[in-house]
């Protein structure tokens, strides 16, 4: 829960879902708003060790996750 919350009170999120057990997590945000550093850094600040895995750009009308 400590990461979802985190990632959430980033200006710019829009959802986040977190598995633990997997160790990843899934975010929508705002490409626009919030650069995917932030969200590494709100993970770490929750006490976790955040990495990028992947970027994927739903330029086409979605935000990027």
């Amino acid at each position: 829960m400590a990461v979802r919350q985190a990632l959430l009170g980033v200006k710019g999120v829009v959802d986040a879902e977190v598995w633990y057990d997997d160790k990843r997590a899934n975010v929508e945000y705002d490409p626009e708003t919030v650069e995917v550093a932030a969200l590494v850094l709100a993970i770490d600040g929750a006490g976790f060790a955040g990495a990028v895995m992947a970027v994927k750009d739903d330029s086409d009308g979605g935000a990027g996750s």
